[in-house]
């Protein structure tokens, strides 16, 4: 790996974590990442936090940097610098660019149009079904789908674009050798081994540390046109990730759900915020002014496999309408489990609601 010693010194910066925007002040200062490096052992040199400064002073040296390059190598770890032509140009545009990506996978990724896809780690079955079918439609349009590797929607809609053998790109909030969850390393080795990319702004084996995420989440809507939030609460990751892609001037969408549900908070308050609702790619490629380029679904695919309850549903439908007193003498199950599972059919299509509160399948 062949580096300036200008990217040597902002791999040097970098393995003490410091941020964009510290960075980008001790460049201003000193002219460059080398003029903070010439100057950082001076009494009226710059100064860094004692956690920083440790790792600074252990890598201080051609040999430091040389052993920084070295365990790169090692990983097939690559670095992407700000001004390097592949630098993505939205994120570029951002407030807070990284000077450095650290990545692992197929860079061309970020040649195509980017949605992310975002919400809670603790999704309902309706949650995953909808983050996986949309990142599936969007890649069958080439467009590639960004997330952030963590549990719920983000692996679900991850797999929903591997499952389409499309692009898909997984932003950490750790190094790449150290991801978190760490039971989706296989997911990170199969993503970085295949079509998609793996990025981070951390060093190798930097921790999950909490401040982490929010700085990754701006990465995420910063390389894309457009996100995507599913399921989340007014507090959550997701939501931040919304207010990132609001900040840099991108759009949002919101797939609705159900009303009193948690995971609801989140998409039902940006929807009254003016988000654009959506409930499949079509949706998100229409409101971008990208329909031509969705394909049909190839008949080999098959759809996601459904909740066992909604299943039963569609196969009592089938026969004729049914009530919600109906359905649950029927099939065995409470009342409520009913109304929620034909709330969110009803969302997602697979049933309408006819006159007397009864429901049907939609070709009925």
């Amino acid at each position: 790996m062949e580096l300036t010693m200008e990217q040597r010194c902002l791999l040097w910066l970098s393995s003490a974590e410091i941020s964009a925007s510290h960075t980008d002040t001790l460049i201003a200062q000193y002219g460059s990442a080398c003029g903070v490096w010439e100057n950082y052992q001076k009494p009226d040199g710059p100064r860094f936090m004692p956690k920083g400064k440790k790792m600074l002073d252990e890598n201080y040296s051609d040999a430091g940097i040389d052993k920084l390059i070295q365990q790169l190598e090692q990983k097939h770890v690559h670095l992407l610098f700000r001004d390097d032509e592949a630098y993505p140009p939205l994120l570029k545009e951002i407030e807070d660019p990284p000077y450095l990506l650290y990545y692992a996978g197929n860079l061309s990724c970020l040649e195509s149009p980017c949605v992310a896809i975002v919400g809670t780690r603790t999704p309902s079955d309706y949650g995953r079904h909808m983050a996986g079918k949309i990142a599936a439609g969007l890649c069958e349009a080439g467009v590639t789908v960004i997330s952030g590797l963590a549990r719920g929607i983000d692996y679900a809609a991850h797999q929903g674009a591997l499952r389409a053998d499309g692009c898909t790109v997984g932003v950490l909030g750790s190094g790449i050798n150290n991801p978190y969850p760490s039971d989706h390393t296989p997911l990170l080795r199969q993503i970085a081994k295949g079509k998609g990319l793996i990025l981070s702004e951390y060093p190798l084996d930097a921790p999950p540390m909490p401040f982490h995420f929010p700085h990754r989440n701006r990465i995420i809507s910063g390389c894309c046109i457009g996100t995507v939030f599913v399921e989340g609460r007014l507090k959550s990751g997701g939501m931040h990730t919304v207010s990132a892609a609001l900040d840099q001037g991108r759009e949002v969408f919101a797939v609705p759900g159900q009303t009193g549900y948690a995971g609801a908070e989140g998409p039902l308050a940006i929807m009254r915020e003016g988000a654009r609702v959506v409930t499949s790619a079509e949706d998100v490629l229409e409101d971008l002014s990208m329909l031509p380029l969705y394909r049909a679904k190839p008949a080999a695919k098959a759809e996601p496999v459904l909740p066992v309850v909604q299943q039963r549903i569609l196969k009592a439908l089938q026969i004729q309408p049914l009530t919600i007193d109906q359905l649950s003498e029927s099939l065995g199950f409470s009342s409520d489990d009913i109304i929620t599972e034909t709330s969110i059919m009803e969302i997602s299509g697979l049933i309408r609601r006819e006159a007397g509160n009864s429901y049907a399948l939609p070709d009925q």
